[in-house]
């Protein structure tokens, strides 16, 4: 009856296989024990063996097993320039990759009205990320299908963070992530990730929380399929559980890279809730097998190599820190390779210090102190030497000031218009001057007159004065006022 039913399940006898003959074993040789009671025949009627079908399993849950290494390898995504809607077109990004940034997003395109234009590319910006919004599966991949084949772009963004009302309202950004929309969620990413041949990013923010989603739409197996990677970005959900179950559930449909905003979504009027929960990000960081970016509390070259010490993530995404700075990546890779420097000679110090001291020597408290924390000093080189050695060399001159900075963008923007007509360059001009020269323009009153120029002429022209007035070449006639006047002011028309 056993050889039936292998016949009937494999098509060949026990009998007729032939046995392989291994080697010959040397040594006495053991007796083997038989049951005798499985020797006498059974009685009770059996059931037959049902046929081997192929099903496809739904989605793991938060505690599966990840899904193995992507096979195509990730763009360097150490210093990553974030997408701003209206802040990181081509100028901008080519500024800031000409000061550190590894990796650059574009702008929000809509998928449903995309077009190859929009991609704005230049030989010298890559590696580029294409970022998309939308909820219907079909049309972004339509839209992610066209930009793979533009040069440069070497992943496609799902955007799942955007708090604002046209996010609300067209059913995409953070609000794509609450519990009743998850299986859609969950299915987009796992169809783009199927049928692209570049990496998808998904740039997420979690929702509010929610009670807890059931078990996400059936998808098919994809546990040894050969896909290519996913980055997924998200915000924090108010429980950190609930958190954590979102991040595995996106490892797990196939996110390749999780960038991970330290914030809450808040609402569409309120869009900051306090400073980044950096020591979530850590956790997220531990739980995951994929690399994590993390997002949050950076305003300076050492905030960003700061949270990457704090979080133990693979990579560094700012926006707001850029916008103002956008040298702020060099400054990080500076800062990176002075504190490895730095650290290296504490430690040979404190090696030096303990011989001393066991020699006899009387150590100061300083000292004492020193050698107390060779072993922090230890740990912290190495994630040190670990984040440096993905970055480049450090630059030899010192960054530009803000007023450099802002000539150099406005040559930028000039050689390379963002579409849209004139309306549009000026538009963009007036809001990162304006970002690059705050104080300064606050401080000599510049800001409305650099708010009424109609041309880039007339915004250069305004820079060269405030330029002026700061370094003294022309003399300023008026009272000098802090940004904090001026913010009062605006906040007293307002009101």
């Amino acid at each position: 009856r056993d050889e039936a039913i292998v016949v009937e399940l494999y098509g060949m006898s026990q009998a007729a296989s032939p046995k392989k003959k291994g080697p010959r074993r040397r040594g006495p040789r053991r007796s083997k024990r038989i049951n005798e009671t499985s020797l006498q025949p059974s009685h009770e009627p059996q059931a037959p063996c049902p046929k081997r079908t192929r099903t496809t399993s739904p989605l793991p849950p938060p505690s599966a097993v990840s899904l193995p290494p992507p096979r195509q390898p990730l763009p360097p995504h150490r210093l990553i320039l974030a997408p701003m809607v209206g802040g990181s077109e081509l100028a901008f990004r080519l500024l800031a990759r000409r000061h550190g940034a590894q990796l650059c997003y574009t702008p929000m395109i809509r998928s449903e009205e995309f077009a190859v234009p929009l991609l704005e590319r230049h030989a010298d910006d890559c590696p580029l990320v294409a970022h998309f919004s939308g909820n219907d599966p079909q049309t972004l991949l339509d839209a992610a299908r066209q930009a793979e084949r533009c040069r440069g772009v070497v992943a496609v963004d799902l955007n799942l963070g955007c708090p604002q009302r046209a996010a609300r309202s067209g059913r995409f950004g953070a609000f794509l992530c609450d519990a009743a929309d998850r299986a859609l969620l969950l299915r987009i990413v796992s169809t783009l990730s199927r049928s692209l041949c570049v990496p998808l990013f998904c740039k997420a923010e979690d929702s509010q929380p929610q009670p807890s989603p059931p078990h996400p739409h059936p998808l098919p197996d994809r546990r040894f399929a050969a896909v290519p990677p996913r980055l997924t970005q998200i915000r924090l959900l108010d429980e950190i559980d609930e958190t954590l179950a979102f991040a595995q559930q996106l490892q797990d449909a196939g996110c390749a890279l999780l960038a991970v905003h330290g914030r809450y979504r808040g609402s569409p009027m309120r869009r900051r809730d306090g400073p980044a929960h950096l020591d979530q990000v850590a956790l997220i960081k531990q739980r995951l097998s994929v690399p994590v970016v993390t997002n949050g509390n950076v305003r300076s070259g050492a905030e960003l190599v700061d949270s990457l010490l704090l979080t133990g993530a693979d990579g560094a995404m700012t926006a707001e820190g850029a916008l103002d700075d956008p040298a702020i990546f060099a400054k990080a890779i500076a800062h990176a390779h002075a504190e490895r420097s730095r650290l290296a000679a504490e430690r040979r110090r404190a090696k030096a210090l303990k011989a001393q001291r066991r020699d006899g020597r009387h150590l100061t408290e300083e000292e004492a102190a020193v050698v107390r924390g060779r072993k922090a000093a230890k740990a912290t080189l190495a994630q040190i030497k670990a984040i440096s050695s993905a970055l480049p060399p450090p630059p030899s001159a010192a960054p530009p000031p803000p007023f450099a900075l802002a000539e150099q963008y406005i040559g930028l923007v000039e050689e390379h218009p963002p579409p849209g007509g004139a309306a549009a360059l000026l538009s963009h001009a007036v809001f990162h001057l304006r970002r690059l020269c705050r104080t300064p323009l606050a401080e000599f009153g510049l800001l409305a007159d650099l708010e009424a120029c109609k041309s880039l002429a007339a915004c250069a022209d305004v820079i060269r004065r405030c330029r002026a007035f700061a370094e003294g070449s022309e003399a300023f006639q008026g009272r000098r006022r802090p940004p904090s006047y001026w913010r009062r002011q605006q906040r007293r028309k307002k009101m």
